[in-house]
């Protein structure tokens, strides 16, 4: 049972909510609906807060509903969209580090990921395996993995 009255979940969310906009619009590359996903992520952490075992997770379990809310929508889209018009659309959110934001805009999703979480949201390898239901190993070699390519790109 979640400690997290309705006071403290708005203020968590307003402290998070650039976080999940950021990862969210890492993975959809289109910012309503990055701004989708998190709105239904709020919404669903909020009918699902008592799920919450450790209050001190909240910032990983929001950041892994975004993660969902955000995948979700990026399929139905898939299935919407047809590719040719996918292309050509413009960023709508830069970091203060525009060159590199793009360059990490460019890597495959699985990288893309793992390189917003650990650098731009400041997670570690445990909660990132978490958030993306994905073996430590493995969130370490896409990281080194993702790394590399940012080299060999800038």
């Amino acid at each position: 049972m979640s400690k997290i009255d309705n006071e403290t979940f708005a203020k968590l969310v307003r402290e998070y909510s650039i976080n999940m906009y950021r990862l969210s619009y890492g993975i959809l590359h289109s910012k309503s609906d990055a701004e989708d996903a998190v709105s239904e992520a709020v919404l669903k952490a909020y009918e699902n807060l008592k799920s919450l075992k450790k209050p001190e997770s909240f910032k990983a379990w929001i950041m892994q509903i975004t993660v969902n809310e955000a995948r979700r929508i990026y399929r139905r889209a898939q299935k919407e969209i047809p590719a040719d018009q996918s292309k050509g659309l413009e960023p709508a959110f830069y970091d203060e580090h525009h060159e590199l934001w793009d360059v990490v805009m460019k890597l495959k999703e699985g990288y893309r990921e793992v390189i917003l979480l650990y650098f731009y949201e400041q997670m570690s390898l445990k909660e990132i395996s978490k958030v993306l239901h994905i073996a430590e190993g493995t969130v370490k070699s896409r990281l080194s993995r993702g790394k590399k390519l940012l080299k060999e790109m800038l």
